[in-house]
This record gives C-alpha cells, sequence and structure tokens, in this order.
C-alpha cells in the first residue's frame, strides 16, 4: 500500500470506514484499548499496565461511559481524539485533551499504530489532524511525552518541528551493591510527611523543569494524608514494605536535595528517587545515591529501580558506576502552534 499522505488522508476523511474520524467512544474504546496493548506492548511500565486495566474495564461500560461522555465535559476531555480505520478496523489512534481549563496548552498522547499497519504515514496524518485540530480550537502549544528509545516516534515528533526540553530516566539493577556505606553529612537528616511543603518547593525548584509544562507540579501531590501514613506504618509493622525518607538542608532548613527510598521486603522492586536543586548537583548527587543504597544493605536483594531527571547527570552516571544501565527515558516534547 502507497505511504499515506496529508493530503491523501483529508481526501477520504469523509468516508467514515475508511481513514480518520473523531473518537467515538460507544464503539471505539474497545478496540483501542487492545490497539494500545498491542502497539506498546515493550513499553509499557506498571502505572502504565494499571491504566491499560482501567481503560479495558471503561470498555467493557461502553454504554454508561458513552452517557457521561455525552453529559461530562470532563469524560469528553478524556476521551477527545481520533482513529483511523482500515475496513472497519480502528488500526491508528491519537488523544487529544487540553490541559486545563482555558489552557493554551493541549497534550497529545496515544499516539498508536498497528504493527501490521505501521510504515505507511498513518502516524504522521493522525498527528497533522490533531495539530490542525488544536489550532482550530485556539491552542497555542502542542505538549507530548515519548521514550527515549522510540527513534521512531522522536523523528517524527522532531520533522513536525517539536522541541525535547528534557525528561526523567529509570534505572535498573538486579539488587542493591554491597558494601556501601552511609556518607557522613552533618546536613542529611531523616525527614517526615510533615515536611511536605519543603519537599514541593525542592521539585519546583527548576525553573524550566519539562514536567512543570507537562503538568505542573501540585503542592497536593507531596501532602502525606492521615490514611497513607498508617499504610505506611502498617506495611512497616507486618514487614512488607519501609519507606526512607532523607534531605540536605541548608542553614534555613531548606532542602537542597531529597531521596525517597521504598524498600520492599516481600517481593517487587525497591525504588529511589531523587530531587536536587539545580546548583546542588554536583555537590550532592553522589552522597545521596549512596546514602539511599546504603539504606537497603539489609533489605532482601530484590531488583532496584531509580528514577532521575535527565538534568542530574552526576546522579545518573554514580548510578551507572554503582552497577545499573538506563532502562528507559520518557521526555517531554512541545511545539508552538
Amino acid at each position: 500500500m502507497v505511504a499515506l499522505t496529508r493530503s491523501a488522508a483529508a481526501g477520504r476523511r469523509q468516508d467514515p470506514l475508511h481513514g480518520i474520524r473523531p473518537f467515538d467512544v460507544g464503539r471505539d474504546l474497545r478496540a483501542v484499548s487492545r490497539l494500545i496493548a498491542e502497539a506498546f506492548a515493550e513499553e509499557l511500565d506498571e502505572q502504565g499496565e494499571a491504566a491499560l486495566r482501567e481503560l479495558r474495564l471503561l470498555s467493557y461500560m461502553s454504554g454508561l461511559v458513552g452517557i457521561l461522555y455525552r453529559s461530562t465535559g470532563e469524560f469528553r476531555n478524556v476521551f477527545n481524539g481520533f482513529v483511523w480505520v482500515e475496513n472497519k478496523r480502528v488500526v491508528g489512534n491519537v488523544t487529544v485533551q487540553r490541559a486545563a481549563s482555558g489552557s493554551g496548552r493541549w497534550q497529545i498522547a496515544n499516539v498508536a499504530v498497528s504493527p501490521a499497519w505501521r510504515g505507511r504515514g498513518i502516524s504522521r496524518a493522525l498527528m497533522e489532524h490533531a495539530l490542525d485540530y488544536i489550532r482550530d480550537m485556539g491552542g497555542s502549544w502542542a505538549v507530548l511525552q515519548v521514550r527515549g528509545e522510540n527513534e521512531i516516534a522522536r523523528g517524527l515528533y522532531e520533522r513536525l518541528r517539536f522541541e525535547n526540553m528534557g525528561g526523567t530516566s529509570e534505572l535498573y539493577a538486579p539488587g542493591a551493591p554491597k558494601s556501601i556505606t552511609r556518607p557522613v553529612l552533618s546536613n542529611l537528616q531523616p525527614f517526615s510527611p510533615s515536611d511536605s511543603n519543603l519537599l514541593y518547593d525542592l521539585a519546583t525548584s527548576r525553573p524550566s523543569a519539562e514536567f512543570q509544562w507537562w503538568r505542573a507540579v501540585r503542592r497536593d501531590d507531596f501532602r502525606i494524608p492521615l490514611e497513607k501514613r498508617i499504610g505506611e506504618l502498617v506495611n512497616r509493622l507486618v514487614g512488607r514494605q519501609r519507606i526512607y525518607r532523607y534531605a540536605i538542608r541548608d542553614y534555613n532548613s531548606r532542602f537542597e536535595g531529597a531521596i525517597q527510598v521504598t524498600a520492599r521486603c516481600w517481593q517487587g522492586e525497591h525504588h529511589v528517587r531523587l530531587w536536587l536543586r539545580p546548583d546542588a548537583q554536583d555537590r550532592y548527587a553522589q552522597p545521596l545515591i549512596q546514602c539511599a543504597l546504603a539504606l537497603l544493605q539489609e533489605s532482601p536483594r530484590w531488583p532496584l529501580r531509580a528514577t532521575v531527571s535527565t538534568q542530574d547527570e552526576v546522579a545518573a552516571q554514580t548510578l551507572l558506576d554503582h552497577g545499573f544501565s538506563v532502562r528507559s527515558t520518557l521526555y517531554t516534547m512541545r511545539l508552538r502552534l
């Protein structure tokens, strides 16, 4: 089949059995959930798998979802987008969502094409249609996320003039390295969930951080409600998992850097999360990583995952020096319309 250009797609939009048409939640939800599972089989992480399970569950309630879609603006935003149809089968999808009410920023997600239909220009046609739609709706920016290892998708977005704003990397090790000593620093101290405002201040310290563009960091994201604190205590008492929180404070008690270590005792992956101020990377990235690895010395040697910003090069290199490898990198890209 000849590659499908934007002009070819435009000529077929009026045919509901072929080419691009708006997403119909009543008849397309189940097909799109299958398509996403097929297209992103090797990319979905734990959160992605959970989201896909929810989508599949909703697909079995498409009648109810259809009613909510027609009556609730929030549902229309969540399921807004377009599909590409061939021979009555959905083989491509793109989701288009306004980032926030009244915002000029729009999010593009779930750009998926069935493997059997790739290489025919469908992804580009869906993207160009989505960008035209955002322009028609008065949008000024289009924002999306793409995995670093997906070179084909990244190349498409770059050709469409999207700019890379950075992202986050997931690094992986089969287990915590042995014989790691916790660094001795007078300003390295444990902190409690009640210090959520200090952690929020640290997380928003990067003025051009890509996550601020994709989805603004909210103070509530760092607040730990009472029920969650009780859950952490119960998990620790029954020996299921333990969460460690350490921060490096300046003379005003402001956080210069912080780690959160989730140590699993029964099964699963240990997880290390790191935050650093831009000017603290060279000084504190290495001791914070060493502290995190030292905290895991007495835990079972389960696989270990660490999440760091692509801007935290010293932290990433420290993890690589301790036997980690980069499992995936998620970049945020934007386009001014």
